[in-house]
């Protein structure tokens, strides 16, 4: 927990949705101790249901430490017979060698967390477990209890290696990151554009009303609109995996899968189309500046350089900061038109916790992942503003913490709907695959800014992909 924010913005620690971890340097590991009571190991259990007496060790993301010690205090009271201590790790790569090298020496925490797309290398370096046999009622939570899109990161599908791992649900997620449109209040307003969420979208150039339903093509409109002077109308993202990824899975086709990659076919080709259209037209901040900024749209959003402006809710705390909570507004992602209809391209990710192939005392970690995913446990890392629950229904209940804080967009609504409009999750891929994704893509986009056909660049972008593809060495599982 992403993350994001996160919390996920570079410079801020956090990297949800897959975002790129050659942007972190570094290692930080702080280790803490927390003492929950006393009590000795074992795992007898009490007159309250889902609560221990043992010792419990966890691995936590320095972004998620804040939640995550509000929840354990709350657990302190619930079930004061468990010892918790718990290590602090950043998302740096030092984080895969660290979980093999305490895999190896048998001194792997109870239960770590991952984030979507490193989720398929951890599940393969065997330092996680299966949490299918305890996803029930009795001894945790049914797997229906959270949000599908956002467990499916952690279910390995059809085609993936080993096969075994087919169907496995290996982590549950801890929110749901799903993209949307953050806008500037103050920028909106002097073009003559007001937000209705149950508003038909009616937009001109000299301004309108845009509702929850507005199209890619009426965003256009609002964005060029906006555009004036050293302002642009928006940050977008065409490189970033929570953008093209949905795109493409909207236009019918599957970017990249466990076997094979499809980025230049029909319906990607428009996928393309569309993100790249507005970087073409000069109505989004310059791809090159994008870049510069680390591939984040934080730092154009903030100084008023984009009137609005890509983002996930773990985004959320960092934009209020900045610009005031009064003069921020979100939207959900607009539809495109699709041979299927109009379908919400929204991209989605998360962090997860999940029990390490060492854990010593599994019922202990399930007792207090049962108390972190209930409305109380889960209320503490609510009141940041920068989740969503991933659980169904938390983030259905308009009555939940994170759906009534003060300071709430006054649109919150469009983080419910984001969350269940996801069309594709981080790419889950063998060997280089995704990572050199990370560098072809931004190079496909910037030859086609430089005069090269979409055709022509994703073309030379496939070809790249299946070479990467056709390399992967799909190691065993280790034992």
């Amino acid at each position: 927990m992403t993350v994001h924010a996160p919390r996920f913005e570079a410079g801020k620690g956090r990297f949800r949705l897959a975002r790129r971890l050659a942007a972190l340097v570094g290692t930080s590991a702080v280790a803490a101790a927390l003492t929950v009571g006393a009590g000795a190991s074992g795992a007898a259990r009490s007159s309250t249901p889902f609560c221990t007496t043992g010792n419990l060790t966890v691995t936590v993301f320095n972004f998620s430490e804040v939640p995550f010690k509000g929840a354990l205090a709350g657990f302190e009271k619930y079930c004061p017979t468990v010892k918790v201590s718990y290590a602090i790790q950043t998302t740096d790569p030092t984080y895969q060698t660290a979980l093999q090298t305490q895999k190896i020496a048998g001194d792997l925490t109870d239960i770590i967390e991952t984030y979507d797309s490193l989720s398929p290398t951890l599940e393969v370096d065997g330092v996680v477990q299966p949490l299918n046999k305890y996803l029930n009622a009795t001894d945790f939570y049914p797997a229906s209890y959270w949000l599908k899109g956002m467990s499916q990161s952690y279910i390995p599908p059809a085609g993936a290696q080993p096969a075994s791992f087919v169907g496995e649900q290996f982590f549950v997620p801890i929110e749901a990151d799903a993209t949307t449109f953050y806008v500037n209040n103050k920028d909106l307003a002097a073009a003559h554009f007001t937000i209705d969420p149950s508003a038909t979208t009616s937009v001109t150039k000299a301004g309108g009303t845009i509702g929850d339903n507005w199209t890619w093509q009426q965003a256009e409109t609002v964005w060029s609109a906006l555009t004036h002077g050293s302002t642009y109308g928006v940050c977008e993202r065409p490189d970033w995996q929570a953008q093209w990824n949905p795109f493409i899975k909207a236009e019918g086709e599957t970017a990249m899968s466990e076997t094979q990659a499809d980025l230049d076919g029909p319906g990607a080709l428009k996928a393309w189309a569309f993100l790249i259209a507005p970087e073409r037209n000069g109505s989004a901040i310059p791809f090159s500046t994008l870049q510069k900024n680390g591939d984040q749209c934080d730092p154009s959003f903030t100084s008023g350089a984009a009137a609005m402006s890509i983002g996930v809710r773990g985004d959320l705390p960092g934009l209020q900061a900045a610009l005031g909570a009064s003069n921020i507004s979100v939207l959900p992602m607009p539809e495109i038109p699709t041979s299927s209809g109009l379908v919400r391209p929204t991209g989605g990710g998360s962090v997860a916790w999940g029990l390490s192939s060492g854990a010593k005392d599994v019922t202990a970690a399930l007792d207090f992942l049962h108390y972190f995913y209930s409305p109380a446990g889960y209320a503490a890392a609510e009141e940041t503003y920068g989740i969503v629950p991933a659980v169904t229904s938390i983030a259905a209940d308009p009555t939940a913490t994170w759906a009534t804080l003060p300071k709430n967009p006054a649109n919150n609504a469009a983080y419910t709907i984001a969350a269940n409009s996801v069309q594709a999750i981080a790419p889950q891929t063998p060997g280089t695959v995704y990572s050199d994704s990370q560098t072809n893509i931004p190079n496909a986009i910037e030859s086609v800014l430089a005069g090269k056909s979409i055709a022509s660049a994703m073309n030379a972008l496939q070809k790249l992909t299946e070479a990467d593809y056709a390399g992967a060495m799909i190691p065993k599982p280790a034992a």
